[in-house]
């Protein structure tokens, strides 16, 4: 049986891949939080700052969804 975490996570990445492009015409260069579909918890351009407003809002960092936005696209160096 598959945990109600994991479906969260797995929805909310979805929606984080669908809606990229949009959410980088709001958040170009910042990392922001989100708990469920389309809900932001909070944004910031440094990452550290983004984890202490999460855990100044008391909310886990390790239990909601946290992504870069970018409208350039990341490159890997392998």
């Amino acid at each position: 049986m598959v945990s109600e975490d994991y479906l969260k996570f797995s929805r909310s990445h979805s929606w984080f891949e669908g809606e990229h492009d949009k959410l980088a015409e709001l958040y170009d260069g910042e990392w922001i939080a989100f708990e469920d579909i389309g809900i932001i918890i909070e944004h910031d351009k440094n990452f550290d700052l983004l984890l202490t407003k999460l855990r100044e809002r008391r909310l886990d960092p390790g239990k909601v969804f946290v992504g870069y936005v970018s409208k350039e696209p990341l490159v890997a160096i392998l």
